[in-house]
């Protein structure tokens, strides 16, 4: 008798963080992705991996914000590994964009993997 008690608890708590696991994972899926108001996504894959590129017109006339964001799911990622692949993923997007030559202002990583850049054009 103690020992079917002891199976059913073990049962329960095997649920209970399956409904946990389940939860964190649907949480992952549903958060919203960043936007860039005035920007269009282009999706591209590179080295294996998913990427969303935004480019849109900055406020002062010649520069440009950016925002990269990881199209698949990153388990514990290694921040340095992830900028450098978004570094290698943005650039040609920056090149296009200004037809040429860029100046990077500013940028950041966000959530370990996401990219924000501020550039201009020209040098």
């Amino acid at each position: 008798m103690q020992a079917q008690a002891r199976v059913d608890e073990v049962s329960m708590i095997t649920r209970a963080l399956l409904s946990v696991f389940a939860l964190l994972g649907l949480a992952a899926c549903v958060t919203s992705k960043g936007t860039l108001e005035g920007s269009r996504a282009e999706t591209v894959r590179v080295d294996g991996k998913l990427y969303e590129v935004r480019v849109a017109p900055a406020e002062t006339a010649g520069e440009y914000r950016l925002l990269l964001v990881r199209g698949t799911v990153v388990v514990d990622p290694d921040p340095r590994l992830e900028s450098e692949r978004n570094w290698n993923v943005v650039q040609p997007f920056m090149e296009r964009t200004c037809k040429g030559p860029f100046v990077v202002l500013d940028h950041q990583l966000a959530d370990k993997v996401n990219l924000y850049v501020r550039f201009r054009c020209g040098t």
